[in-house]
């Protein structure tokens, strides 16, 4: 669990804001909470009713910290999600600007009859936030981070839309870091994750014979492994890195 014990004034995402898809559980929920305690304002994005009571509860634990902090429940299978995003963050979090913006929300498996919903969440919903958001980034130092997964690489069987959904987005990814990154003074990276435990992640094939592949600590990863990843690529440390996909799964895969 991260905590909000530095001092103000070493915070390195001070007075900056960001946008957290999917960020009320497993992943995306440990992001959101390292930003904000690294100083960032944060804009949570959930779909379902039942995070509701989670996203509100984040909401009071940044606030009660000093942060600003806003939760607005987005279908982000809609053609409008982008800019319906974009709107109630800036309005939430009381800002002109937003600095960064984490695509992490996803599904994996659905019923061969909605392979659609796949993409148009995994795909579809990144491009039409990106394109919302662009008019609204700061004046430099702006991130766009992409959570994709090694399933864009590897062969799990049941995963196929899936992958080919993470693999387009690591295309959109490497394209627009160099169509994007000086016009708005930005850069725009890609953490592929592997098998990793949440609290709500079903058990599966790719993740039971992940256990025996060669990790750095023979374990499968944590939300914090990959929140850590991300705090670095959302810092100024991360300023030379551009248009890149970044491996964070203990070495199940090598890029």
């Amino acid at each position: 669990m991260s905590d909000f014990t530095q001092s103000p004034s070493n915070l390195p995402l001070v007075a900056k804001s960001a946008i957290v898809t999917g960020a009320t559980r497993g992943i995306g929920q440990e992001i959101a909470r390292q930003l904000a305690v690294l100083g960032a304002n944060v804009a949570l994005v959930y779909v379902s009713n039942n995070s509701r009571s989670t996203a509100l509860e984040m909401v009071d634990e940044f606030t009660t910290q000093g942060r600003k902090c806003c939760a607005t429940q987005a279908d982000l299978s809609s053609g409008t999600c982008g800019e319906a995003i974009v709107k109630q963050a800036l309005q939430g979090l009381g800002v002109e600007t937003i600095e960064l913006l984490i695509n992490n929300a996803a599904i994996a498996q659905t019923p061969a009859s909605v392979e659609e919903l796949i993409m148009h969440i995994n795909v579809r919903a990144p491009i039409l936030l990106v394109q919302a958001l662009l008019p609204h980034l700061g004046s430099q130092g702006n991130i766009i981070i992409n959570i994709s997964s090694i399933s864009s690489r590897l062969k799990f069987p049941g995963y196929g839309v899936y992958a080919a959904s993470k693999a387009a987005l690591e295309s959109l990814t490497r394209t627009w870091a160099r169509e994007l990154g000086i016009k708005y003074h930005l850069t725009y990276n890609a953490v592929l994750v592997g098998p990793t435990a949440t609290p709500d992640a079903p058990d599966s094939e790719a993740r039971t014979a992940a256990k025996g592949l060669a990790t750095a600590e023979r374990r499968l990863g944590t939300p914090r492994d990959l929140a850590d990843v991300v705090s670095w690529l959302s810092g100024e440390g991360s300023r030379w890195v551009n248009g890149d996909l970044i491996g964070s799964n203990g070495g199940t895969f090598k890029l």
